[in-house]
């Protein structure tokens, strides 16, 4: 029985091991992803803000077996390997651990480099087809190609020469040296500005324009929601609007750890930082205006997120039109419990957040994720043998 994964970031990635884990021959297994190496885009992006620490603690990585990443650190004798009292992982630790378990798995192997045009069913077989012209056909398909494709561009800021999105295509470091102004409010703006601050001269001042007040939470939801007592809550609601909004509640969407606030409001009290809340009225070409003040600046970079285009992409779109692939009331997949959504076709990440809860696209969302997954595994291979 041949799978295939569509997306090779970390949660395709966690998939892939655990696939393998169970069992899986690495001629039985295909991965598909745009990037030259798996988990590239993860790596990219928090290389990109200077990320030091991961948000999630060390439990929280894409090996099965919930210890391996602390086993890993012991063994290659790290130092400074966790930060604070959740034992949040080093990102250089982490990428390593990721790509040596790549290695092990031999899941390069098993990578395409391509993008996915289309997906129909075939004589109980899916056919995968790419934008180069190839066509995989397999009996299994997992579709855990993100929502993270399109950066979130404010109004105010198109169409800027000197203004770039952190995780635009045409970002480059050395706009870094240049950038005295960024937008954001969440984590990712809180570690750029941090990198800004300590790679520039120390009278260099960075502005730093917040939407809202900053919100504080040590993680991207309450780490209740990974274990049985929160999700049992979420599984008896039957209304997927009623699911839909509790998730988006417990979401700490555009927030911070404590430790971040707190480098921030220290560079703040020495001037190098100035935090503004009022709203931005107009960008000018070396201006930003803001209640009739006027702030000049050499450049401008953007860590606004990204633009919600779930289900947008057009062989999800086809699955839904030309597959009858069934919508619950709120336009998500209606899946069952192992994120099933066609025979034999399964969904993670985000097209997979009312079952999996509000971790559904983050790390912990993946382990989950793919533990269900794997046990449709296990059911297929009975059935066939």
């Amino acid at each position: 029985m041949h799978w295939t994964i569509i997306g090779g970031g970390i949660q395709g990635t966690t998939a892939a091991i655990k696939l393998r884990h169970e069992g899986l021959e690495k001629d039985q297994l295909t991965i598909i992803d745009p990037y030259i190496t798996l988990c590239e885009q993860f790596n990219q992006f928090t290389q990109r803000i200077s990320m030091p620490f991961l948000r999630s603690p060390f439990v929280h990585h894409i090996h099965p077996q919930p210890f391996h990443l602390k086993q890993y650190a012991k063994l290659n004798q790290y130092t400074s390997a966790y930060y604070g009292p959740y034992k949040r992982p080093q990102r250089d630790m982490f990428m390593h651990h990721v790509h040596d378990l790549v290695h092990q798995y031999e899941l390069n192997d098993c990578h395409i480099q391509g993008t996915v045009s289309k997906l129909n069913r075939h004589r109980g077989k899916w056919q995968v087809q790419l934008k180069s012209g190839k066509m995989v056909t397999t009996d299994c398909v997992v579709i855990a190609s993100g929502c993270n494709h399109k950066p979130f561009i404010p109004e105010h800021f198109k169409e800027n020469a000197k203004v770039t999105h952190i995780f635009d295509l045409n970002y480059n470091a050395e706009i870094d040296n240049k950038t005295n102004h960024v937008v954001g409010s969440g984590i990712s703006a809180a570690h750029l500005t941090l990198k800004l601050l300590n790679h520039q001269n120390s009278d260099d001042i960075i502005h730093l324009w917040l939407n809202k007040q900053i919100e504080i939470h040590d993680f991207d939801a309450d780490p209740g929601w990974l274990g049985p007592k929160r999700m049992n809550q979420l599984s008896v609601i039957s209304s997927s609007a009623e699911r839909m909004k509790l998730i988006e509640q417990e979401r700490h969407k555009g927030s911070m750890p404590m430790e971040l606030f707190l480098r921030l409001k220290k560079h703040e009290q020495t001037g190098r930082l100035q935090l503004h809340h009022s709203p931005i009225d107009e960008v000018r070409s070396n201006q930003i205006i803001s209640e009739g003040h006027t702030y000049p600046y050499q450049h401008i970079l953007l860590a606004t997120g990204f633009v919600n285009q779930l289900g947008a992409q057009p062989f999800v779109r086809a699955l839904i039109h030309e597959e009858d692939a069934p919508l619950n009331e709120c336009g998500y997949p209606s899946l069952t419990y192992d994120l099933e959504w066609l025979p034999q076709l399964f969904v993670m990440g985000g097209l997979a957040d009312l079952e999996l809860g509000p971790f559904a696209r983050n790390i912990m969302g993946g382990k989950e994720g793919a533990e269900r997954i794997s046990k449709a595994l296990s059911r297929l291979s009975k059935k066939i043998s």
